[in-house]
């Protein structure tokens, strides 16, 4: 017998909620970059030793994606996220109160593996909730809010290392994590209707992830994430180097022209939250890998010729943050959607690898000694080149055969 679908809380005010918990990826990393330098000088360390603040992070944050998963599988969306969080403002208080930058490197860890839990319970809440292209509905709106995070972080966070020392940072985000946890306690109910007392066994976990894995389908999802996010972290880490060094930009202007991109990924997921219910979620990825395809090859042949200006770079860069902005709440939607009863594992699946690759390209343009220029524009062009290819022969093409041979179902049953 089908299984009624659980009762949600108002649908902008679940939205809301799983747009706070997304966003304490971002919030968490971009918040305290500002008072790095405050942080070497008070704790009386090198800045070396206080980047490994944002090295464990970005470790712990990727890893620990894959137990949120499986616990909120047998246990329930709720009390995860409510010991996750629990975690996170914790952690964000002993990081307030460190001592010592090895302290801080410790407690930034326990922060992580705290604010892990947003992002993966997120996403499976909405899978619990809504059909495939209602959760690429929600999740556009959802990343539309949290694209707003690296923007308005990193001010805020200037402001408060103008106003007051490295630790208020940290107390801010104890706070956020506070504001986080009332409205889960208040407004959000259990979203898992499917609990499976086997989700943390091991060989079960080993055996869902690598059904996942090979499922075309998911996998095709997963690697076309993997190339947008590749994109991204090149132009977060290369950027820079290109606008300010290269071209004379000044850092202010700089902070203008990374807001303007922003704004592309903001727009991309306005429109896909007005179009995919029309569209589907296969065509709205179609057009957002064509953009991205064709933004970052832009950038490829520009930047390689040496025949460019700022505009020459950001008007490309727009194109493929749009793209992105189409693509990633559609394919976060449509990955895990074939897994109802493993929604949490197939989310964890997901993050791992969306992380792991951008730590990849944080390794590959930290360690090597390329033109940095170059190597942005490379990566830029290749991952937005792939994406299309990636998504056209494992997606597109498979999933337009199963549609002609098997009737569309309401598939939260």
């Amino acid at each position: 017998m089908t299984q009624m679908t659980p009762e949600r809380p108002n649908t902008i005010l679940l939205a809301v909620i799983v747009s706070m918990t997304v966003a304490f990826g971002p919030m968490t990393i971009d918040l305290y970059l500002p008072a790095l330098p405050s942080i070497a000088a008070d704790l009386a360390t090198d800045a070396e030793r206080v980047q490994r603040t944002m090295s464990v992070y970005i470790i712990g944050f990727a890893l620990s994606q894959l137990i949120y998963g499986p616990l909120s599988d047998r246990f329930g969306r709720r009390p995860i996220l409510l010991i996750g969080v629990s975690l996170y403002i914790a952690a964000s208080i002993a990081c307030a109160l460190a001592q010592s930058v090895d302290q801080l490197i410790a407690f930034r860890l326990l922060q992580s593996i705290g604010a892990s839990c947003g992002p993966v319970l997120g996403r499976a809440v909405i899978r619990d909730y809504f059909t495939r292209e209602e959760a690429a509905r929600i999740m556009s709106w959802v990343i539309s809010v949290m694209s707003l995070a690296p923007i308005l972080a990193p001010v805020l966070g200037g402001l408060i290392a103008t106003w007051s020392d490295w630790r208020m940072n940290f107390w801010v985000l104890a706070l956020f994590g506070g504001t986080v946890m009332v409205a889960v306690l208040l407004f959000l109910g259990e979203s898992n209707r499917f609990k499976d007392p086997r989700a943390t066994d091991f060989s079960a976990m080993v055996k869902n992830f690598g059904s996942m894995l090979g499922n075309r389908i998911y996998l095709g999802f997963l690697l076309t994430n993997v190339c947008m996010f590749a994109g991204l972290f090149s132009w977060l880490l290369g950027s820079s180097f290109v606008l300010i060094d290269r071209m004379g930009l000044t850092p202010m202007e700089y902070g203008l022209a990374f807001g303007i991109a922003s704004l592309g990924f903001l727009s991309g997921a306005q429109t896909a939250a007005r179009l995919v219910r029309r569209l589907g979620i296969e065509r709205m990825c179609i057009i957002g890998a064509g953009c991205a395809a064709v933004g970052g090859f832009s950038i490829l042949v520009l930047l390689w010729s040496g025949a460019t200006t700022p505009l020459g770079v950001m008007a490309p860069t727009i194109i493929y943050f749009f793209g992105m902005g189409i693509t990633v709440p559609n394919i976060q939607a449509g990955a895990v959607s074939p897994f109802p009863r493993q929604a949490g594992a197939a989310s964890s699946l997901l993050g791992l690898f969306q992380y792991a690759s951008s730590g990849a390209v944080s390794l590959l343009l930290g360690q090597f000694g390329f033109d940095p220029t170059l190597l942005m524009a490379s990566v830029m062009g290749i991952a937005g080149v792939l994406a299309i290819v990636t998504f056209y022969s494992l997606v597109w093409r498979p999933a337009k055969r199963l549609a002609a041979e098997n009737p569309a179902v309401d598939d939260r049953s």
